[in-house]
């Protein structure tokens, strides 16, 4: 029934309440890291990796495609011997049994099977794969890939993952890529841009000293550097932690400056973002907005 109201008085109307704003990560995204999840039946860890090395090439081929190598290395003809071969057993799922990392470096490529057992076969749940020449010799098996302790089962591990792309003034971003095993399915459970460098180089030559000072000042440069970490006293809350400062033209003209350790001496000023596990997503989330670490 409609409602009925004189002039002077007006119906009652609802306000409206604004959904509160969602929490947005201060960093995420797997940048060059390729994730292709899959479910297929494969040969054992070790037998693949014998099959990798045949100097038969349909055998290679084979095995390739087992692993789920990019297309470009399974034409006829076209079949590269692999530049190396990494096997990693270690239980990243939740079960008592070992699963395997294997990972293959090819002539443009490094990509990574990650390979379960189910009732004495394997299957291959999940490929990793990261776009990087080898001539570039910037990335390596055991750089692109490494095992570490659970954040959520310390009893289990967890795959890591890390990809760089860089710039010739000596720019970069590199991310970052954790991976467990949920009811035999892979889930990254982490990613965020680990490290990054924003680079802004002087016209050369300078034409005076106090020209050349000036430039010293006003160029160089800007670096961050993030890590997640558990709480300290609370293994159900972690932080995620970003570090940022800034390195001088001088400065970046040492070799050593490209090292990590270099990079963590030059940071100048630090924030947090609490993250906390959820069961719901397998997934890291942040619980607030990112801001000034504890003391």
């Amino acid at each position: 029934m409609a409602q009925r109201h004189s002039e002077r008085s007006s119906p009652p109307t609802a306000q409206f309440v604004a959904p509160p704003a969602p929490i947005v990560a201060v960093s995420s995204g797997m940048g060059a890291i390729q994730f292709v999840a899959v479910n297929f039946g494969v040969p054992a860890p070790q037998a693949l990796t014998r099959q990798l090395r045949f100097d038969d090439e349909r055998t290679r081929s084979a095995a390739l495609s087992a692993i789920g190598a990019p297309g470009q290395y399974l034409q006829h003809g076209h079949v590269p011997m692999p530049r190396a071969i990494d096997l990693q057993l270690a239980a990243i799922g939740t079960t008592d049994e070992m699963d395997a990392l294997l990972t293959v470096e090819l002539d443009q490529h490094l990509v990574t099977a990650v390979l379960v057992p189910v009732d004495g076969n394997w299957k291959r749940i999940a490929t990793l794969i990261y776009a990087v020449p080898f001539e570039e010799g910037t990335a390596s098996p055991t750089a692109w890939i490494r095992t570490e302790r659970s954040l959520v089962q310390k009893d289990r591990y967890r795959a890591v993952f890390r990809a760089t792309t860089g710039a010739p003034n000596g720019s970069f971003t590199e991310n970052e890529a954790q991976l467990r095993i949920f009811g035999g399915k892979a889930v990254v459970t982490m990613s965020f841009e680990s490290a990054e460098r924003e680079c802004s180089l002087p016209p050369t030559p300078a034409p005076t000293k106090a020209a050349a000072k000036a430039n010293a000042q006003k160029y160089g440069c800007d670096v961050t550097e993030r890590w997640f970490q558990v709480m300290p006293g609370d293994l159900r809350h972690y932080e995620l932690v970003t570090g940022s400062g800034h390195i001088t033209v001088r400065e970046a003209e040492d070799p050593l400056e490209h090292t990590q350790p270099m990079m963590l001496s030059h940071l100048r000023n630090f924030s947090c973002q609490p993250f906390a596990y959820s069961e719901a997503s397998q997934h890291f989330e942040p619980t607030a907005a990112d801001g000034p670490c504890r003391k």
